[in-house]
């Protein structure tokens, strides 16, 4: 039997949710989940940090950060949030340093 013929789910093969392209600070969602990774790619010099709030707010606990970009930092980048438990929300709280062509990804479930 395949299982994708089938329409059943692999065991093991799980998925998750997208913010999207995440250019300024945001509201992610709300109500509890796991975040489960940040990406984020930064164009010629730009350079940006992106910090993760559970919270629906730029305040509370800080559970996830990503640096990308300047003249001697990576351009794209992951951060594996191991499935950190949130409990209010996801916040995205974006900085821009130089440029304003960096953008996120936060997943979550």
């Amino acid at each position: 039997m395949d299982p994708f013929k089938e329409g059943l789910e692999m065991a093991g093969i799980g998925g998750c949710r997208s913010s999207g392209a995440i250019t300024a600070d945001t509201l992610v969602y709300t109500g509890s989940g796991k975040l489960v990774s940040i990406h984020g790619l930064a164009t010629g010099t730009d350079e940006a940090h992106v910090k993760i709030y559970d919270n629906t707010s730029a305040t509370g606990t800080l559970i996830g950060v990503l640096y990308i970009g300047g003249s001697k930092a990576t351009l794209s980048a992951e951060s594996d949030c191991h499935g950190v438990i949130f409990r209010t929300g996801l916040y995205a709280d974006v900085t821009h340093v130089s440029g304003t062509g960096a953008t996120f990804i936060v997943e979550f479930n």
